[in-house]
């Protein structure tokens, strides 16, 4: 078999430690932690969203109550960075979502994430991460009961989307929940549509942190800027069987907005 050069360095980059030392969510507490794995999304995107299997909606092992504005954590566990990357954190108000449900994004990380790093960081899969990652439930959010999502697209290695879920309630808001799904819809761009790919016939370029078409108004960039994608790359190529709402860009996206989520 041939290996082409970048092939070839991102394999010694990542070593052996790829097979049985990916990622997982530890923090939020995830639902069904004791069937969740650290491996990604399968590549024809049948586990998607939350790595569907037997549990994947069983109560979480821990409390996730967050308050609007109130910093929390993103914690995970594994060795498998893969020379970091870009991830999200998106919520969706279904409590048990499926690939119709929809998300609004509320922090983006582009670089850097789950850590700024050339490879890998060990081989222990029950290592945590040292990284410092860092989310707000932001104004907007209404007060209730959420699935939030933790997404992130490696840099080296196979193009893969990684997903875990959990459970959340949300306070210190408004509690008043419009029940006009046209609103929900017509989300502030602020909240954008979750990105997805690697799962759906879109696929990110290997060996850059991607940009993602609309990160939202929450973002950071942590990794290097040389890893970044250049500006007016497409995120991924390919057209997306499913999910393709967040591959289009704000610009787009605000021509057709409606009004906003207040809190």
């Amino acid at each position: 078999m041939l290996f082409s050069k970048t092939g070839f360095v991102a394999a010694i980059l990542l070593g052996a430690s790829t097979v049985n030392a990916h990622l997982y969510m530890k923090s939020p507490h995830p639902y069904g932690q004791s069937t969740l794995n650290n491996s990604p999304l399968a590549a024809d995107g049948s586990d998607f969203p939350c790595k569907q299997r037997n549990g994947v909606y069983a109560a979480a092992n821990g409390d996730n109550t967050f308050k609007i504005g109130e910093e929390q954590s993103l914690t995970l566990v594994g060795s498998a960075t893969h020379g970091g990357g870009s991830c999200q954190i998106s919520l969706s108000t279904d409590l048990k979502p499926t690939k119709n449900s929809k998300w609004m994004v509320i922090k983006s990380w582009e670089g850097g994430c789950p850590i700024k790093t050339n490879g890998n960081i060990g081989n222990s899969p029950s290592s945590t991460v040292p990284s410092n990652l860092k989310f707000k439930i932001p104004k907007g959010i209404k007060n209730g009961k959420y699935t939030l999502a933790w997404t992130w697209f490696n840099r080296i290695g196979n193009r893969e989307m990684y997903m875990n879920c959990a459970p959340i309630t949300v306070t210190g808001g408004s509690s008043k929940r419009s029940n006009d799904e046209a609103s929900i819809q017509k989300r502030s761009s602020n909240f954008p549509p979750m990105f997805i790919a690697n799962v759906n016939g879109c696929t990110t370029k290997e060996n850059y942190d991607i940009r993602f078409p609309n990160p939202g108004k929450y973002v950071q960039k942590l990794g290097d800027a040389k890893n970044l994608l250049p500006k007016g790359q497409s995120a991924c190529t390919g057209t997306p069987k499913f999910g393709a709402a967040g591959n289009k860009k704000a610009s787009t996206r605000r021509r057709n907005a409606g009004h906003h989520f207040r809190a």
